[in-house]
């Protein structure tokens, strides 16, 4: 064989692998860039659900402590309505054992 024969197989071949290298890199650093974008884009999804579970939490523990609050209000008044049915109770049992000792 002669020289411009074997040239005529080589450069194709060599030609073939340095794009193949070279196209490979490239490939190898967009697939990279992709995956960083979708980490990031994942990243910023998780970092809107935290934030709107915070509001939504905020929210539903703000609403929990209106009805803490209201519930102990109305506890507060029951506790006075119970201690003044005491005392009118105490009030008619005396009445009443006054009368029966006449």
């Amino acid at each position: 064989m002669n020289w411009e024969t074997i040239m005529s197989y080589l450069a194709p071949i060599g030609t073939g692998l340095i794009g193949f290298f070279a196209g490979k890199k490239r490939s190898d650093k967009e697939v990279e860039q992709l995956s960083l974008g979708n980490v990031e884009q994942a990243l910023n999804i998780y970092k809107e659900m935290l934030d709107d579970m915070k509001l939504r939490y905020d929210k539903e523990i703000e609403s929990l402590k209106s009805k803490l609050q209201e519930s102990q209000r109305h506890i507060e008044v029951l506790e006075r309505k119970i201690k003044e049915m005491t005392t009118v109770k105490k009030r008619v049992i005396k009445k009443n054992t006054v009368k029966n000792e006449q």
